[in-house]
């Protein structure tokens, strides 16, 4: 989990507790060797409110499964209430920090079971949305599976464009390519006017170039990743990856002109030197600064020397 996420909520936590906390009653100092010495919740918590709130102190500690169970006593305890939402939701928050991804996600569907409609829709399929990206770093394919549901659930939720942009930067980061692009080309067309739309941009052709580096030379995709590219420069003139785009226009043109070139060459071998002209003029003409052109442009010089062109 992201250590700066983590600490932002813990102080969060710590915040609510303080603002919240009333004049403490003492009772039974007892020890647990998880928590050292407290006191007894049962002589020292008495009300429903100081039980949520001993509960936050625990994840505020960091000791997640005491706060776990504190958080499912309440609910038990009183499941009408209006502590046993946010209860579970913070159950689920506890699995989360604990890095059990798993029971984090049953206890955020639990919530959406019990409570169909709540007004935390939103919030928890934030939190979920959290527990797919914490899980690309381990479990491309689980992630997947979060944020397909997250818009399964809601398509048009504001959660919705990020979890179908992290579909398609799982399967990126999975190799699978043809499955990344149709991700990223499913959400151009699903959400449009997105602030997500120049990043996708990029990432089309950018993933055109892995998915060719795959393949014996598809000089075809090649090029549909250089137009992409050209468009994202055109879309997005000051855009973050302006340089990497301008770069990888330049390596395809490239190997653009090494192919060009390479037929040239070919048409001189078989001795068709009027077809290997015009191949060399062309890599002069289209590739103008590539290592290529210069070549091409020997090879014609060479031509003209031994008169076999004009």
């Amino acid at each position: 989990m992201n250590k700066r996420m983590k600490l932002h909520y813990i102080l969060s936590v710590v915040c609510i507790v303080k603002c919240i906390m009333a004049t403490p009653s003492y009772g039974k100092w007892v020890w647990n060797k998880e928590t050292g010495w407290m006191e007894s919740p049962s002589t020292a918590i008495t009300t429903l409110e100081q039980r949520y709130r001993y509960a936050l102190s625990l994840l505020v500690e960091q000791k997640y499964v005491n706060a776990v169970k504190e958080f499912e006593s309440i609910i038990k305890a009183e499941p009408a209430s209006e502590y046993a939402e946010v209860a579970q939701i913070n159950i689920g928050w506890a699995y989360f920090l604990n890095g059990d991804y798993k029971r984090a996600l049953k206890a955020y569907e639990k919530v959406l079971q019990k409570y169909p409609g709540t007004k935390r829709t939103k919030e928890i399929l934030e939190k979920e949305y959290q527990v797919g990206v914490a899980q690309m770093d381990t479990n491309e394919e689980a992630a997947i599976a979060v944020f397909e549901k997250i818009i399964e659930k809601h398509p048009l939720g504001p959660v919705a464009p990020d979890a179908q942009v992290k579909i398609a930067d799982s399967y990126f980061k999975l190799g699978q390519y043809e499955e990344a692009l149709d991700a990223y080309e499913k959400f151009l067309e699903n959400y449009p006017k997105n602030e997500w739309i120049p990043y996708v941009q990029y990432q089309i052709p950018l993933t055109k170039v892995h998915h060719e580096k795959l393949q014996e030379r598809n000089y075809g995709l090649l090029i549909s990743a250089r137009e992409g590219f050209e468009e994202y420069l055109i879309s997005n003139p000051h855009g973050v990856h302006v340089g990497d785009a301008k770069r990888m226009i330049e390596e395809i043109r490239t190997i653009e002109a090494e192919r060009e070139f390479n037929i040239g060459d070919f048409y001189l071998r078989v001795k068709r030197p009027a077809s290997a002209a015009m191949y060399f003029e062309f890599v002069i003409n289209d590739f103008p600064g590539t290592i290529w052109a210069e070549r091409a442009s020997e090879r014609l010089e060479f031509l003209r020397m031994i008169e076999a062109i004009k």
